[in-house]
């Protein structure tokens, strides 16, 4: 089954997108597995609070989807991913697996983000 990468802004919805594809294949009956920040018990703040610790953490999530993603599996990789280099990374693990790849780039507007991101950091 194919890998999806979620592309996107901060607080653009990149894992509300990710849920609802997740969602939708699930409810096809196929294995389905979300690959985030926090399905790693990564801590957003400090994953990116240096270019170090955040190379350690893509590292992490590589990792993940590598070992997840199978020709029977839907794997959604929901990240930044905002570094071609490391989406072709991705692209490349899932060619070698012998299945496919697709990106969405989830979009929002400035005032969408800046709405959400005043939500989010409020609660």
């Amino acid at each position: 089954m194919p890998l999806i990468i979620i592309t996107g802004f901060p607080c653009s919805g990149k894992t509300t997108r990710a849920a609802q594809l997740a969602r939708v294949f699930i409810e096809r009956g196929q294995k389905t597995i979300v690959i985030n920040n926090e399905s790693l018990l990564i801590d957003r703040q400090s994953a990116y609070k240096s270019s170090q610790a955040e190379k350690t953490a893509r590292a992490n999530l590589k990792a993940a989807i590598e070992r997840e993603l199978t020709k029977d599996v839907v794997v959604i990789a929901d990240d930044l991913n905002y570094i071609k280099g490391y989406r072709y990374e991705l692209f490349c693990i899932a060619r070698a697996i012998g299945t496919t790849c697709s990106t969405v780039q989830v979009d929002a507007s400035l005032d969408q983000i800046k709405a959400f991101f005043a939500a989010s950091s409020s609660s």
